[in-house]
């Protein structure tokens, strides 16, 4: 059944995930949206899928984290707070909890034991997905421009330098 969307009752276009992160999966990374499906925004536009090598800023950031950590493509399960190309700008409760529940279906039949949570979108929306206590989940800064450079601990930016290499180490399987 296809999802609907809130502002029209047009159904939701989701991205697919890209071919070369087929599993088995050994983590999982939400972000906040795969951008518009017009105009400009990430190349999730572009290809129809979501992953790694789409060239974007935070799709080569994810990908260095990925090698810098030797985890294959083929083991990251790509994700979005809100997975459907245009969303409204605004996130009420009911965007997140609709983004989470499809997240969550994703986690559970890939296997996932660690779901990484890359910026604010991500970490609103962890509070509906609804877990097993197996799964650890990690809060990271967001992989783009912005989210390094406004990434804050305890209330106070560390900058994004700092931020870049706590992205990179919490990619770690440990």
């Amino acid at each position: 059944m296809p999802m609907r969307n809130e502002v029209s009752e047009a159904p939701r276009v989701i991205p697919r995930i890209a071919p070369y992160h087929c599993g088995p999966y050994r983590l999982g990374a939400i972000l906040q949206d795969p951008g518009t499906i017009h105009g400009s925004g990430s190349n999730a536009q572009k290809t129809g899928e979501i992953g790694v090598l789409n060239g974007d800023p935070t799709a080569t950031l994810c990908r260095q984290a990925l090698e810098a950590n030797g985890i294959p493509l083929s083991a990251y399960l790509p994700m979005n707070a809100i997975p459907w190309y245009d969303a409204p700008a605004s996130r009420p409760a009911r965007l997140m909890r609709d983004g989470a529940a499809h997240n969550r279906r994703l986690i559970l039949e890939a296997g996932v034991d660690l779901v990484l949570l890359l910026g604010r979108q991500a970490w609103a929306s962890a509070r509906y997905l609804d877990l097993p206590e197996r799964i650890e989940i990690r809060r990271l800064p967001h992989p783009g421009r912005l989210g390094l450079i406004n990434y804050r601990e305890n209330g106070k930016i560390v900058g994004a330098r700092e931020a870049k290499k706590r992205l990179l180490a919490g990619f770690a399987l440990r």
